[in-house]
């Protein structure tokens, strides 16, 4: 019987710059929060649901989405959350919070990060923090046409 050869394991790394087209759902979505620091959705005409990051069809009823759009309030609530105190290369240096958010009643989420929040106690920032926390969007006054257009804020009284 022939002996399996040892397995042995390379390091390496991929650095791998690219340019990707966002299409034309994609780019309007960009381009509103760009240069009219609004977010909008995709709203199917069968289901009712709203999609965001918006989509060009919905992928429960296979309906196109093309000039279904609405826009969202820029409130909405913090859906799940996790403190990240761990360095990951080419992130931010921790803490900070990434959370999933449901804005301006959108039947989906879309992750971003949560601003705002005195990290410099971690134990009291994980009480000062709960799902279903109501959340705010603030837009940059300086806008590129990226998610970092904007951030996000606990919404206080």
């Amino acid at each position: 019987m022939e002996q399996m050869p040892e397995l042995i394991q390379m390091p390496g790394k991929w650095d791998l710059p690219w340019v990707y087209a966002a299409g034309e759902v994609g780019s309007r979505y960009i381009v509103e929060l760009r240069d009219n620091a609004r977010i909008v959705a995709t709203k199917c005409p069968k289901c009712g649901r709203v999609l965001l990051p918006p989509r060009s069809f919905c992928e429960r009823c296979f309906v196109s989405l093309k000039g279904h759009w609405v826009e969202l309030e820029p409130k909405g609530t913090l859906e799940a959350f996790t403190i990240v105190t761990t360095v990951f290369p080419e992130q931010r240096p921790p803490p900070y919070i990434i959370g999933y958010f449901r804005i301006g009643g959108a039947s989906t989420n879309i992750p971003h990060f949560l601003e705002g929040v005195d990290l410099s106690d971690i134990e009291r920032a994980k009480s000062e923090i709960w799902v279903d926390m109501p959340v705010k969007v603030i837009f940059r006054e300086q806008r590129v046409g990226s998610a970092a257009d904007f951030y996000i804020v606990p919404l206080r009284d």
